[in-house]
């Protein structure tokens, strides 16, 4: 599936053009994050080591081809790519390099974390990887293996002349950081360790771009390090954080989305754009609550995007949703929906966040044909929904690869259910 981006500029559409033509001596290929309109990038994929895709040297075995490639737990992680002081193992970086440079235009996100055992400031006990701080943190800040990985990773290029500086241009900090399992030390030892770090990425690579380390939820911590950022200097370009739907639908979850936006807007980062950078049904199964319908299922993956991508107006929601473990999507039926989703959605503006009249949602937007659109959907089930008279035919987000148009008259009773459809003026 081919994938058109609107021109961000005539230097950046050529150079575009020209990393699509010969990757190997690209000068910048990523592709912009945007919801402004939706582009393919806004939609991001995660795929662990060994599986269907990524180390395993494919790329994604699916309809869908979400534009973003999230590279965490993906066999790149700073303990994988240097187990011992002075020593790094680039096979599975190179990999992905070489599959990115034959899939643009894409972006690709690399996210930090995993502190190898050798320089960990705690020892890693039955794990291969530490929480902790390195070791050489000092005081003042800065870790010099730390800032001597990520020189070495920024100037990185596969044998095949695919290198970081052309592929790589977003940059997370630190997985979870407010999550012990990942990060045992404090907001400000993980600042002072990624000063000096990040402007070695902005001086190697260019059109960097930056994301504060995703939280786990936790706008608490969120504000925290907005506070660290704000009082001793910008390091973010974007905030990110992760939230997974757990046994609560979208509707419900998107509360905690609010809390974790508010944190960001009461801390003077109004403008800042932002991003989850990371979500799925349950954080351990990776799979859909039993207590809900498989057609309920089906139709949360799509409100859960949709209830991002519109939050605040379209103009202030999400520019990326990431799903974790892509190969969840796999097998499931989901991606035909998801499929549907990025087809329908790419190139549209949300015009205003959804609402709800009870249990009946409504998502106004503007398609890539400049026709007016409206997503419908109903929690509690089947229903009837009229809409306005300017609607003219709708189609339900299913699993027929982006359904066919079905005509109604002027304010025709149309059935609603727990999947969405989408009504549109032409």
């Amino acid at each position: 599936m081919k994938w058109h981006l609107a021109p961000i500029s005539c230097g950046l559409a050529l150079l575009s053009l020209i990393g699509i033509a010969s990757p190997s001596h690209a000068q910048s290929t990523a592709a912009p994050i945007n919801n402004h309109p939706l582009v393919p990038t806004s939609w991001s994929f995660q795929c662990p080591p060994s599986s269907v895709c990524g180390t395993s040297g494919n790329w994604l075995p699916t309809v869908s081809e979400p534009g973003t490639n999230r590279l965490w737990n993906a066999g790149t992680e700073w303990y994988i790519v240097q187990p011992a002081s002075g020593v790094y193992n680039w096979t599975n970086l190179d990999t992905w390099l070489d599959l990115v440079a034959t899939h643009q235009p894409t972006a690709v996100m690399y996210t930090f974390g995993h502190t190898p055992c050798f320089i960990a400031s705690v020892g890693c006990g039955s794990n291969p990887w530490s929480n902790s701080p390195p070791a050489d943190l000092g005081a003042k800040g800065g870790s010099r293996t730390f800032s001597a990985f990520v020189t070495a990773l920024v100037k990185h290029c596969s044998p095949a002349g695919n290198c970081v500086a052309n592929y790589i241009k977003y940059w997370e900090m630190w997985n979870e950081a407010n999550h012990t399992p990942y990060w045992s030390g404090t907001a400000t030892q993980l600042y002072q360790m990624f000063k000096p770090v990040i402007a070695i990425i902005r001086a190697n690579v260019p059109g960097a771009k930056i994301l504060t380390p995703p939280s786990a939820g936790g706008a608490q911590w969120a504000a925290s390090w907005i506070n660290l950022e704000n009082a001793h200097g910008r390091l973010s370009d974007f905030y990110s954080f992760h939230q997974y739907l757990w046994d609560q639908e979208p509707e419900q979850r998107m509360s905690v989305v609010v809390q974790m936006i508010k944190a960001k807007n009461d801390n003077g980062w109004t403008n800042v754009p932002w991003l989850v950078s990371e979500t799925n049904y349950d954080v351990n199964t990776y799979a859909c609550s039993s207590q809900f319908t498989p057609e309920d299922c089906e139709g949360q993956l799509v409100r859960w995007h949709v209830l991002l991508y519109a939050y605040q107006g379209g103009t202030g929601g999400a520019d990326l949703v990431g799903w974790y473990n892509w190969p969840t999507i796999i097998g499931t039926g989901y991606d035909t929906f998801y499929y549907t989703m990025m087809q329908w959605l790419s190139g549209s503006t949300f015009t205003a966040s959804c609402t709800n009249n009870g249990t009946i949602y409504t998502c106004p937007l503007t398609e890539s044909n400049g026709a007016n659109a409206l997503i419908v959907w109903n929690t509690a089930g089947s229903s009837r929904y009229t809409p306005n008279a300017q609607y003219v035919n709708y189609r339900k987000f299913n699993g027929t690869y982006g359904g066919a148009k079905v005509s109604i008259s002027p304010q025709q009773p149309t059935a609603i259910g727990v999947i969405p459809i989408m009504f549109q003026s032409k």
